[in-house]
């Protein structure tokens, strides 16, 4: 990059991460190049305010960016043993140990719709869904997104697939009501059923499996960029001990909690 203006470019640089050796990224990665007229800087591929970098680096483990960004969009390959092929959104963090990396819902939100408006219009048989928090990288001080293709080998590669994801990661991220997700599966239904419609959008996506506490809901609050104005609860996810944490951190943190069920039929 030249370093003319360099430092106003990249403030609002969002980063498309494609790991090199992952099918699924490399698959996107091609499609992007093919799709939008990126041009080749150094090891890197500039687009408007995108810059695409193959890197042999493992996005799950790194400590520091490679460049300078504002955001961090994660090119990635989904596993699952149920092997339904998947269009997945979701951001890092490992809930056990209270480390979450930070999320952007604008950002969540928009390449969910984006993936489900490509799905209908390709005629996809793919799911599209937000996934809850997991893995790394939790140490960055800018948003971190994974966008992935799932569930087994023949999808990672699969063309329609790769295409579908790059006509959405470059959604620009849209306007909402931040929330944090909290209760159901890891794959959460009733929370991607609520982004796709209403403007109530998640970020962080704590399960119920997750160990919910008053503490890491505040870590998630915390860890989310600008003003979150709710919790959105499954409340049919959640065990009374459960529901009892979140209203109480709903409470001391004076965030409104707000149902899934209350957030669809209010038309939030």
């Amino acid at each position: 990059m030249t370093s003319g203006g360099r430092g106003d470019q990249e403030k609002g640089t969002r980063l498309l991460l494609a790991s090199l050796g992952d099918p699924a990224a490399e698959n996107i990665c091609r499609h992007l190049l093919r799709l939008y007229p990126f041009q080749k800087l150094g090891k890197a591929y500039r687009h408007g305010d995108y810059v695409l970098l193959p890197s042999e680096e493992d996005p799950l483990r790194m400590k520091s960016l490679p460049l300078p960004a504002s955001e961090v969009l994660v090119l990635s390959r989904h596993a699952s043993t149920s092997g339904i092929p998947t269009l997945s959104v979701h951001v890092p963090g490992e809930p056990a140990e209270g480390r979450l990396g930070v999320a952007k819902p604008e950002t969540v939100g928009s390449i969910l719709r984006s993936l489900q408006l490509v799905k209908e219009e390709m005629d996809l048989p793919h799911r599209v869904c937000l996934e809850a928090t997991h893995h790394g990288p939790t140490g960055l001080s800018v948003p971190v997104t994974f966008v992935e293709i799932g569930s087994e080998k023949k999808e990672w590669t699969r063309e329609e697939a790769g295409e579908a994801v790059a006509k959405a990661v470059l959604s620009p991220p849209g306007e909402c009501l931040r929330a944090v997700g909290v209760g159901g599966p890891h794959y959460a239904p009733r929370h991607t059923e609520a982004v796709l419609k209403t403007k109530c959008w998640v970020g962080h996506l704590l399960p119920k499996y997750a160990p919910l506490t008053q503490d890491l809901l505040r870590e998630a609050v915390l860890k989310t960029q600008g003003k979150v104005g709710l919790i959105l609860s499954d409340e049919e996810g959640l065990n009374s001990e459960q529901k009892k944490v979140v209203g109480e951190a709903s409470r001391k943190l004076g965030i409104t909690k707000l149902t899934v069920r209350q957030s669809l039929s209010q038309k939030v």
